[in-house]
């Protein structure tokens, strides 16, 4: 499907982002991900498309584990995430000048983020990992020369981020921008977030202003035993949480 195309019809429209994490952030990974194909399939049985924005590591282990040809079955686009503090030895070596004290890619100059995002893509695409058709920064994080380097340097012809957030700091689109439904740096819909009500509000409020809607959530929640859920208080699943919005569209959109 081209999203960009799509996006411009008329209309309420939902898609569902997923920040598909190295070890940095998920220390449950193969569960994680064994538990992805259950997610990916509520998604597509609804005709809802799942953009998965995916780092290196995510992509190694998704390969090691024989799953990339799997999720491809299912309605996914590809995206590229970076948190360049989390990155695999084999672009390390290509990228020697990579701090792991510096979490966003925007922190480094041009040059070096060209490189960082160009290994980064062969790595995903070695993987199985294509075609890479977005792009999102680890916390948000984006500015003008990520745009030049995505614009004059791959194929990605659009980004998806919380422009609310002090980590976007964009001053010229040279690509698309699907944002991530939000009203400010923290109210996104976001499926770990809030009480199920107050997401279903804001569902029903941009399924009544006919919105394009990108939702978000993170790939450590796949395995509903993941210990996020305790640590942030999560009550519900997120295949729960899904569940409720998709009743809500059904119901309304």
């Amino acid at each position: 499907m081209n999203i960009l195309e799509k996006i411009k019809e008329e209309g309420f429209q939902f898609y569902l982002s997923i920040d598909c994490e190295g070890p940095n952030f998920d220390k449950n990974l193969i569960k994680n991900i064994n538990n992805m194909e259950k997610f990916l399939k509520l998604c597509t049985l609804n005709n809802i498309y799942t953009i998965l924005f995916i780092t290196p590591k995510f992509a190694k282990t998704l390969y090691e584990l024989n799953l990339v040809d799997t999720i491809k079955k299912y309605k996914v686009i590809f995206g590229l995430h970076i948190h360049p503090e989390d990155l695999p030895d084999k672009i390390i070596e290509k990228c020697p000048f990579i701090n792991p004290k510096i979490e966003l890619i925007s922190d480094y100059p041009f040059e070096e983020q060209k490189q960082i995002i160009l290994n980064c893509i062969d790595y995903l695409t070695e993987h199985g990992i294509s075609p890479i058709e977005a792009y999102r920064g680890g916390y948000f994080s984006m500015n003008d020369d990520t745009q030049r380097v995505l614009k004059n340097y791959t194929n990605i012809k659009w980004e998806s981020h919380n422009i609310y957030r002090k980590q976007y700091n964009v001053t010229k689109h040279l690509i698309e921008s699907i944002p991530v439904y939000a009203k400010s740096n923290t109210y996104e819909l976001r499926l770990e977030y809030f009480d199920i009500e107050t997401l279903k509000d804001m569902l029903i409020n941009a399924i009544k202003n006919k919105d394009k809607v990108v939702a978000i959530t993170h790939s450590y929640l796949f395995d509903e035993n993941d210990f996020h859920y305790k640590r942030d208080n999560i009550k519900e699943p997120i295949y729960f949480r899904l569940q409720k919005l998709i009743d809500v569209i059904k119901s309304l959109g």
